[in-house]
C-alpha cells in the first residue's frame, strides 16, 4: 500500500510538476511586471515634481531612475541642484518651457491605482521672498517636496510589504547642497506609514516625523 501511495505521488509529480512549475512562472512574471510598471510611474511621479519645482534643478525631465528590491521595497535615485535667484524663476530650465502639471489618482474595474499626469499653463510665479532665499533654506524645500511626493504617492507601489521600506537616494548636481556642504540625501519611510496617511491615521507632520533622513 505504501508502495501504491509513493507511485502515485511520483506520477502525479511527473505529470503535473511541469504544469505547477509553469503556473509559478507565470505568476512570478506578472507580479515583476507589475511592480516594474508601478516603479515606472513613481519615477515620472518624482520626475514631474522635480522639474516642476520652484526650488530644484534637474539637468533632463528624466532625472529620477528606480528599482525594486525584494524584501527591502523601492529605491529611486537622482540627481538634483538648487535653482539660483538670479537664473531660472520656475524651479528647473525644463520648467520654463511654460508647463505645469496635475497628477490624478484613480482606480481601475481591477483594483489597481493609475496614475494620470497632465500639463497645462503655468499660473504660479516666484514669490516675493523666493530671490532672497539662501541655498540652506532652497535645499530644505527640495527635500520637504521630496517627502510630500513619497507621502502623497508613494502607494503607488501596491506591491510592496508594509514593513518594506521607500527609499529616495539623492546626489547633487555640483559639489554639494547648502551651506553644511552635504553629498548626499537619503530619504526612506516604511510602507506601512505611507498606508496609515493615506487611510488618515496619521497627519503631514506625523509622516514627516516618520521619515528617517540621512544626510553626509
Amino acid at each position: 500500500m505504501l508502495r501504491m501511495k509513493i507511485r502515485s505521488a511520483i506520477t502525479m509529480a511527473v505529470l503535473f510538476g511541469p504544469l505547477l512549475l509553469m503556473t509559478s512562472v507565470d505568476a512570478t512574471a506578472g507580479d515583476n511586471k507589475r511592480i516594474s510598471k508601478q516603479i515606472s510611474i513613481m519615477e515620472k511621479i518624482l520626475d514631474e515634481a522635480l522639474v516642476e519645482s520652484r526650488f530644484a534643478l534637474v539637468r533632463s525631465t528624466h532625472p529620477t531612475h528606480g528599482v525594486y528590491i525584494e524584501d527591502y521595497g523601492p529605491v529611486f535615485t537622482l540627481e538634483v541642484g538648487l535653482v539660483d535667484s538670479e537664473g531660472w524663476f520656475g524651479g528647473s530650465i525644463w520648467s520654463n518651457l511654460g508647463k505645469d502639471f496635475s497628477i490624478i489618482t484613480e482606480e481601475d474595474e481591477d483594483g489597481e491605482k493609475v496614475i494620470t499626469i497632465r500639463s497645462g499653463s503655468k499660473k504660479g510665479k516666484k514669490a516675493d521672498n523666493e530671490d532672497v532665499m539662501g541655498d540652506e533654506e532652497k535645499y530644505g524645500k527640495v527635500k520637504d517636496e521630496i517627502i510630500e511626493v513619497m507621502r502623497d504617492y508613494g502607494d503607488t507601489i501596491a506591491k510592496a510589504k508594509p514593513n518594506e521600506w521607500f527609499t529616495v537616494f539623492a546626489s547633487p548636481l555640483h559639489t554639494s547642497w547648502g551651506d553644511d556642504g552635504y553629498h548626499r540625501l537619503v530619504l526612506r519611510v516604511q510602507m506601512k506609514e505611507i498606508s496609515a496617511f493615506t487611510s488618515g491615521k496619521l497627519s503631514e507632520d506625523k509622516f514627516a516625523q516618520k521619515v528617517q533622513i540621512t544626510e553626509y
